[in-house]
């Protein structure tokens, strides 16, 4: 199973592109845009457009923390992030489209 990960992880950059994958990689846990920024190497600008880009597509939430923002995997995220092809139930829930948390 472990040899699974690497054929997984370029299937993801595939679909995603190098940078997203690595934003949705980064989303294992909870992390504000400037967070997100630092651990994938990119400005908090473009971190920002990233998590925009996936929470658009169903894989991200954002949520207002006071000044910032928290962006958190949403079970369909998850489930892509680990592999599984069935995807969880209600895969779309938790969603946020709200272009007010970039």
């Amino acid at each position: 199973m472990e040899r699974a990960a690497p054929v997984r992880r370029a299937g993801l950059t595939g679909l995603l592109g190098r940078t997203r994958a690595a934003v949705l990689r980064a989303l294992g846990r909870p992390r504000s845009t400037s967070e997100l920024a630092a651990c994938v190497g990119t400005s908090a600008p473009s971190a920002s457009e990233d998590a925009t880009a996936l929470r658009a597509a169903g894989l991200v939430h954002t949520v207002r923390r006071g000044r910032g923002v928290v962006h958190s995997l949403t079970p369909l995220g998850r489930s892509l992030l680990n592999g599984n092809s069935n995807g969880p139930a209600g895969a779309r829930s938790g969603g946020n489209s709200d272009a007010r948390f970039t």
